[in-house]
């Protein structure tokens, strides 16, 4: 996840190395990318996010040891957020807007399969008293999806006070099922 929340440190960055930009087209996930070819196997992908207008960006091939390199030199070159600081910031977080943007990294910086020590944080969101808080919190779950937090959504769909976050996770089940992450 970049802290910069525009193009210019990954075009920068890709400039550096020398990458060519690949042309893209949009995916109609409503998230924007951006491709620079590293080589022929493996390419380099910055993406900003529709709902939450984060960036991210990956590495792709298939040599797992050069793309672990390659991570580590963007990680080195690139301001990016921890770890650390993706999970910590859902709490240090006062203003529920800034809340909200926090928990949306949470779910974009989370690893691929289930991790316990992102479920604290996401928790803290999920029970906020702040209606746009929770909705934020149950959009999150869909950047993670991990079949683990389907049943805590769906929780939510159905009795959460709010009519809108009612509404906002019902779309995340919708979302869950389709995927096939309800069997979990």
């Amino acid at each position: 996840m970049l802290k910069q929340r525009d193009w210019a440190a990954a075009e920068a960055f890709a400039e550096r190395h020398g990458w060519p930009e690949q042309p893209t087209e949009d995916s109609g996930t409503g998230r924007k990318s951006r491709v620079w070819s590293v080589d022929d196997d493996i390419h380099f992908q910055a993406t900003r996010d529709r709902d939450s207008g984060e960036f991210s960006c990956f590495f792709y091939g298939v040599d797992r040891e050069r793309l672990a390199r390659l991570l580590g030199g963007a990680e080195d070159e690139l301001d990016t957020w921890s770890l650390v600081e993706l999970r910590e910031a859902p709490y240090e977080e006062r203003n529920p807007r800034r809340l909200a943007q926090s928990l949306f990294r949470l779910g974009l910086g989370a690893p691929p399969v289930h991790s316990q020590e992102f479920m604290p944080p996401l928790a803290h969101g999920l029970a906020n008293e702040q209606p746009m808080v929770r909705a934020a919190a149950a959009r999150t779950t869909a950047y993670m999806e991990w079949p683990e937090l389907f049943p805590i959504v769906k929780v939510m769909a159905e009795s959460d006070t709010d009519e809108r976050v009612r509404g906002e996770a019902g779309k995340i089940v919708y979302v869950y099922r389709r995927a096939g992450l309800d069997d979990a």
